[in-house]
């Protein structure tokens, strides 16, 4: 289940996944039954966050030509409109966001110096199905892969599949209550690496800028058909939350 989004903007920040981390926020808490819904997701209690996996990730998606952003001090000015892409495994989570999207009270959403306006179009999108044990993703987000030191592994290193496999295991388990039905297996076509920036507050700290070396492109998938569906909702990798791992089917 998921969603797109469309919003008319002038400029976003370089770290816009933490604006629109915030705007999800805001928006599920703006639904009538999304406040609780907030806490449980996020908060233990008062004091502790929730680090269980998440059963959702999400995607901004710039609609525009890379040459056509123009980039200063920390922001870039688009020339076209951009999509915010949301995808969860929960119906009610997908409820309460859509709710607290389309309430107009959210509006103008303001993050700093950034500012979103009511949204051009909200409009639901349905997954793909998934029927074979292999399958053509693309990322609409970048995937996110590190070992247990935080070394970054993109799919030629050592260790990648066995990491991919551990991370996609512990997520599944973690939102399903099951991991993985057997181990998967990555092919990749045309695959990039992407250095990103993201600012992480860690045990509630002042918030500090990160350097994470992600990949995005195509690549195919074997597994259990099972799994690759909740792949294709959850996403792949770490910090799915925070606007990495989002991927949609190709081919399947």
């Amino acid at each position: 289940m998921r969603l797109r989004v469309q919003f008319e903007v002038e400029r976003v920040p370089l770290l816009y996944r933490n604006c629109f981390m915030s705007f999800f926020k805001e928006a599920l808490r703006s639904s009538n039954s999304g406040e609780n819904r907030y806490r449980r997701l996020f908060h233990y209690d008062d004091r502790r966050n929730n680090k269980a996996p998440k059963p959702f990730c999400f995607a901004v998606r710039f609609l525009c030509r890379p040459e056509d952003f123009q980039k200063d001090d920390g922001w870039l000015t688009l020339r076209s409109p951009l999509a915010l892409y949301f995808s969860t495994s929960d119906p009610g989570l997908l409820i309460d966001f859509y709710n607290g999207v389309v309430n107009k009270d959210l509006y103008p959403f303001v993050k700093g110096k950034f500012t979103l306006l009511y949204p051009r179009s909200v409009i639901p999108l349905r997954e793909k199905p998934i029927a074979g044990e292999e399958v053509h993703f693309r990322t609409l987000s970048p995937i996110l892969i590190e070992d247990a030191s935080g070394k970054p592994l993109l799919p030629d290193s050592p260790g990648f599949l066995r990491e991919l496999n551990y991370q996609t295991d512990a997520l599944l388990r973690g939102v399903r209550g099951r991991g993985l039905h057997r181990e998967l297996a990555f092919k990749p076509l045309a695959i990039r690496k992407e250095v990103v920036k993201h600012a992480v507050r860690e045990r509630n700290e002042t918030s500090r800028v990160y350097t994470f070396t992600c990949f995005s492109g195509h690549f195919l998938l074997q597994g259990d058909p099972e799994d690759l569906r909740d792949i294709q909702v959850l996403g792949l990798g770490r910090r799915r939350s925070q606007g990495f791992g989002m991927v949609e089917v190709v081919e399947a």
